[in-house]
């Protein structure tokens, strides 16, 4: 991914030029300081945040930046379809590319989303080696279940995303009780058979056990499910996915914390800079705003 990002939507992904170096990424969230009578202080802050990316690039207009400018704007004009947007962050791909409270869902019993649109989880300590969290949800899904909220992952050809769920049990597959099932998208976008990945024990050092190949896929929806006629619950303690080149595998090791994103959304339409009045290879900036919805 040197020098270049993987962006799109559900319709359309493509390589962008990567942005400047020194992007700001900022994680808003809700902060309020008090002061009190006796000179100390209090804090009241959520815990949940998202993420704000501030990107920038320059180069001339008629040169070899020129297409990858305007292919920023037709995505921000709607070319290729709504929003929202997804990226594959060169910073989180190789580590854990999944949004923190996907990572650890656990992470919902304050004031972060849950895996569900529609179920309230409830939430147990266990100690578990590997730094893995130290809770775990519980999503009791009647039968035949199928959230509605999905996490969209899209995958570069010539990359393959290695995905993993970890379990109070291992061997657990949606197929025929609750637990994490997926649907891949063929290049052309449609939704192929789902998959049903067997858990994993949480707490080992094995932390993906499924694949999808960029040359056949262009996207995932990750989400809960029970393919069991009878209700169930699915015990979720983690999950873990990786963006590699193809012929590169997840090293062993313990549980790695998610610093990807959900879905963006262009929060400010893209502005452009010309540094020179020259008309055949002039110099222009643009900048943008991208905000985690």
């Amino acid at each position: 991914m040197a020098g270049q990002v993987y962006f799109g939507n559900a319709t359309y992904q493509s390589w962008i030029d990567a942005p400047l170096s020194g992007m700001k990424v900022s994680n808003p969230g809700y902060m309020s300081e008090q002061q009190l009578l006796n000179g100390r202080s209090f804090v009241r802050r959520s815990r949940a945040s998202h993420k704000v990316f501030s990107a920038s690039w320059n180069g001339s207009m008629n040169g070899t930046l020129a297409p990858n400018l305007k292919l920023i704007q037709d995505f921000c004009n709607g070319l290729y379809g709504d929003g929202p947007f997804y990226w594959v962050d060169p910073f989180a791909a190789e580590q854990n590319i999944l949004p923190s409270h996907w990572a650890a869902p656990s992470m919902a019993e304050s004031d972060w989303p849950a895996l569900s649109a529609s179920v309230t989880p409830t939430f147990t300590a266990q100690s578990y080696a590997n730094s893995y969290p130290v809770k775990y949800a519980s999503y009791a899904l009647t039968a035949s279940y199928v959230d509605a909220r999905k996490l969209t992952l899209i995958i570069p050809q010539g990359y393959t995303l290695h995905f993993g769920w970890h379990s109070t049990s291992a061997g657990i597959t949606a197929s025929s009780t609750a637990g994490i099932r997926i649907t891949p998208y063929n290049l052309s976008g449609v939704a192929q058979t789902v998959v049903t990945p067997a858990s994993l024990l949480a707490g080992g050092t094995t932390r993906t056990n499924q694949t999808f190949a960029g040359s056949s896929f262009s996207r995932v929806e990750i989400y809960l499910s029970n393919g069991s006629g009878s209700a169930s619950t699915a015990n979720v303690v983690a999950m873990i996915a990786q963006i590699l080149p193809n012929g590169n595998s997840v090293a062993s090791g313990g549980f790695i914390s998610g610093s990807g994103t959900t879905g963006l959304e262009f929060s400010q339409f893209p502005e452009i800079e010309y540094y020179s009045s020259k008309i055949n290879s002039g110099q222009i900036g643009m900048s943008v705003t991208w905000t985690e919805v």
